[in-house]
């Protein structure tokens, strides 16, 4: 952990690391992958500041990187096992619990927040699948959030072999309770 001392106050303030705060997505973009003799590599085309720090993530995180590059439809998966600091391995460990979508709707701030929990009700695997705030949507919008959620709980359901996740992320059940949720707390006109 490094510290600046700042000239004004004459406080320390703590220096983030840039590695931690890079994204699938930002260091993707600056990649491409080659065709070589051994496969497929992931070479990073960028030479701008911090770009030591570009280099060492793409060194730690190649497989994620060739997976997304070959994959960009994936995207959203990709950055969910970020957030959530989940690996393929990791995910494989869940295969066999009975796990459920979660959805948490509070009609003060008007957010509605998805995520995977166990029976308990116990949200799991960090990361939600959606943190949203229904207030300024339309109905168009709020309908698109909802089918990218359940396309990224069946996608994680799929990396991890959980059959029972599977169905309950095509379940209409959720789609409909969501609607509801939206129908009955959305104060301005329901534009579809």
């Amino acid at each position: 952990m490094e510290f600046r001392q700042e000239l004004e106050t004459g406080l320390l303030k703590q220096i983030g690391n840039i590695e931690n705060e890079l994204k699938i997505k930002d260091v993707a973009s600056k990649c491409r992958l080659l065709k070589t003799e051994n496969g497929l590599k992931v070479e990073l085309s960028y030479t701008g500041p911090n770009a030591s720090k570009y280099l060492q993530y793409v060194e730690k995180h190649r497989e994620e990187l060739t997976n997304y590059l070959l994959h960009p439809d994936d995207a959203d998966l990709y950055e969910w096992m970020e957030t959530s600091h989940q690996t393929s391995l990791t995910l494989k460990k869940h295969e066999k619990e009975k796990l459920i979508l979660y959805v948490n709707f509070d009609p003060e701030t008007m957010n509605v927040l998805t995520g995977i929990a166990d029976e308990n009700v116990t949200m799991k695997l960090g990361a939600p699948l959606m943190n949203i705030c229904i207030k300024d949507m339309s109905r168009k919008a709020f309908k698109l959030s909802i089918f990218e959620m359940l396309l990224l709980a069946d996608e994680i359901a799929l990396a991890m072999g959980n059959e029972e996740l599977r169905k309950m992320a095509n379940i209409e059940m959720v789609k409909t309770y969501l609607s509801e949720i939206y129908d009955k707390f959305h104060e301005g006109p329901i534009i579809d």
